[in-house]
């Protein structure tokens, strides 16, 4: 039996239907009730609903009352339904409410007049057996709250029996204390409305707790005076502690049992709906090259740690705080009640935590993390411009070397919308011939002579004009896009050089750099030796340069790479040297032929005494391991004085020339005496 409110019209258009109903028919009341497209309507034979909507309206002219029968095809099968129902105003409209029944099969033409009074015998006669051969719980109540009636139902789902609750107050009865609260508080607004449903929870007589889908509806008499309550609700309890399982599971991160993304967003955005004037702070918690754990020790290991790890840090965390793991090695901390310094503190608590070793599969694991933090309303006044801003931080912390804790400012946000910019225009650029490979001459430092070029790569932008390299390379190696435009710039190099040769300036060696990020392309040596070979360069006469980076982080498939990259013929140098973690143990493992002396050590001779001395035992060093020297950034005939001095290789810098565009390159060359 479903309970139902509609429109007193042909359309058939549903205002409620008991939520029970996609049992039935399988449709849910919400596909059901919409006042487009009359979709109950659209189930019935197509004449049948205006014929039985006259029918109606005979049957209200003769008394309050109607029933009707008819056929619905639903998605599960055709129903024999008979509709038993009342007319009723409200706000003005004319309505109907009543209840909707499946019968076996579509009852006799109606009686003539004389047997009317029988077939009424006959409905309530039917109704009755219908109430109480439900699986749903009917409750009669007075205007007062007390119990008129119950059926077999509402005793198998409560444990109190008729006798037990007829004639009683609902109040009266512990266990059934909410649904007095249903009838008479007014925050569920029964009090302004004429019906009312939705999920309570109370308890049986034995108090075991359980929870109802409930409809209840007001009754008046032919005066319009309230007289009772009639509700209809199924126990829903089992559906309900599905629903907690799935919700647990989709809420919970599986390994670590700490709550998981989805659920943080959910408690960020609760803790904005409640608009506390107190600040709160999100942190983002990361460890640092996790990757790296995973791969040497295997993921089972890496586990362990996350978990070790997870309970480490909620046993760090203060009672307003809250932790979720936000990803693979990203954990969430939410600060409530905590301002920007708060924070920070706890910031740097976090560090300090991760700081020490965790015991895991009988030995000690070392790790450290990197933290972004955020502040709300100061650096977000919504959950998602708090977590990008905090996520702008971490991202900061990591850039910058890992292994510490940055705040959100403004010119994080500013630097992501840069990137952003960059990003999208620079996967134009390829296409769009705005890239432009420039070249700086290198000389021989002794004789003069013109020994070979720099390729430097230059972007000239339609509306931003020339973009340096430091602005967008970082953005290509970090989308990938570094790749593509490396063997473009090969390709360029090495056609300038052959083109170079042709026109009489002898065999030039041109250098290109090569990104640690294109280490990671499975074609990087068959592309730049197919490149070689198409453009029918000597490979001598390329020459790749390397950062100390790349090989500090080599792997074995990076040495194999380098070995394979020497087997085609070409040179490698090993760029920027002095700036990083130099050692001289890379000039043993790699097949290295060049060093090039950053120009950080040569911008202060002769002013420097340190930098004139690092500079001369470089130089020194290379030349004891056959290595050549190229000094670069070289400005002054001081500087070029001391390198001649020290018999460096080769030099370049604006002393010679600045990096010239390649369309001029011709003219520009032809002053400097050439190798035959």
């Amino acid at each position: 039996m479903l309970r139902f409110e509609r429109l007193n019209e042909a359309s058939w258009a549903l205002l409620f239907l008991d939520p029970t109903c996609e049992r039935e028919l399988g449709l849910s009341a919400g596909e059901l009730c919409s006042l487009i497209g009359a979709p109950y309507a659209s189930l019935m034979e197509p004449d049948a609903r205006y014929r039985l909507h006259e029918d109606i309206q005979q049957q209200l002219l003769d008394g309050p009352h109607y029933r009707v029968h008819y056929t619905l095809h639903t998605p599960a099968g055709s129903r024999q339904l008979m509709e038993l129902g009342e007319a009723f105003k409200q706000h003005g409209r004319q309505l109907l409410r009543g209840y909707l029944m499946t019968v076996e099969a579509a009852p006799a033409p109606l009686s003539p007049p004389g047997a009317l009074l029988a077939t009424a015998s006959q409905d309530r006669h039917l109704f009755q057996r219908a109430v109480e051969q439900s699986s749903s719980a009917f409750l009669l109540v007075d205007r007062d709250g007390l119990v008129e009636y119950v059926n077999p139902s509402f005793t198998a789902i409560t444990l109190y029996s008729a006798d037990e609750v007829r004639g009683r107050r609902l109040s009266e009865l512990p266990a059934l204390e909410n649904l007095s609260d249903i009838l008479f508080d007014a925050q569920f607004g029964l009090a302004e409305h004429n019906s009312w449903q939705g999920e309570f929870r109370s308890r049986r007589k034995n108090l075991e707790p359980y929870w109802g889908q409930l409809s209840i509806s007001k009754v008046y008499d032919d005066e319009g005076e309230l007289t009772h309550y009639i509700g209809i609700y199924e126990d829903i309890t089992d559906n309900k502690l599905a629903q907690q399982r799935i919700e647990r599971l989709a809420y919970t991160d599986n390994l670590t049992r700490l709550g998981n993304r989805p659920s943080f967003i959910r408690s960020l955005e609760q803790r904005f709906a409640r608009d506390s004037d107190k600040p709160f702070s999100l942190l983002l918690v990361d460890i640092d090259n996790f990757k790296r754990i995973n791969d040497s020790l295997g993921h089972q290991t890496g586990d362990k740690l996350l978990v070790s790890l997870a309970k480490r840090l909620r046993n760090s965390l203060s009672a307003n705080g809250s932790l979720a793991r936000f990803a693979s090695n990203e954990f969430a901390v939410l600060l409530d009640d905590t301002d920007l310094a708060g924070g920070q503190a706890l910031a740097a608590q976090l560090l300090h935590t991760l700081d020490k070793p965790l015991f895991v599969d009988n030995q000690l694991i070392s790790i450290t993390g990197s933290v972004g933090l955020a502040c709300a309303p100061q650096h977000g006044d919504d959950p998602q411009t708090l977590m990008k801003h905090a996520g702008l931080a971490l991202h900061k912390a990591k850039a910058n070397g890992k292994h510490q804790a940055q705040v959100f400012t403004e010119a994080l946000n500013a630097e992501a919308h840069y990137k952003l910019f960059v990003e999208n225009n620079l996967r134009r650029a390829l296409t769009q011939n705005e890239l432009e490979v420039f070249y700086q001459p290198k000389l021989c430092l002794k004789s003069g002579q013109l020994r070979g070029m720099e390729a430097l790569l230059r972007w000239n932008h339609p509306e931003k004009g020339m973009i340096r390299p430091d602005q967008f390379i970082s953005v290509a190696e970090e989308t990938g896009l570094i790749i593509p435009i490396g063997k473009w710039v090969a390709r360029q190099a090495c056609r300038m050089s052959k083109q170079l040769s042709a026109l009489g300036l002898g065999h030039l060696q041109v250098a290109i750099n090569l990104s640690p990020k294109q280490f990671s392309d499975p074609d990087l040596i068959g592309s730049i030796a197919s490149i070689l070979h198409e453009e029918q360069l000597a490979p001598h006469l390329l020459e790749l340069e390397l950062t100390e980076s790349l090989l500090l982080d080599a792997t074995d498939d990076t040495r194999h790479q380098l070995s394979r990259l020497k087997s085609l013929g070409l040179s490698l140098a090993m760029d920027d040297f002095g700036t990083g973690y130099s050692s001289l143990s890379y000039l043993k493992k790699f097949p290295i032929d060049v060093i090039k002396i950053d120009r950080s050590f040569i911008k202060d001779i002769p002013d420097s005494q340190d930098d004139m001395e690092i500079t001369s035992a470089v130089i020194a060093m290379a030349h004891n391991l056959k290595l050549k020297v190229v000094a670069e950034g070289i400005e002054s005939p001081a500087q070029l004085a001391f390198l001649r001095r020290h018999k460096c290789d080769v030099g370049q810098g604006y002393l010679f020339d600045q990096p010239i565009a390649g369309r001029e390159l011709m003219d520009n060359l032809r002053r400097y005496p050439c190798r035959n």
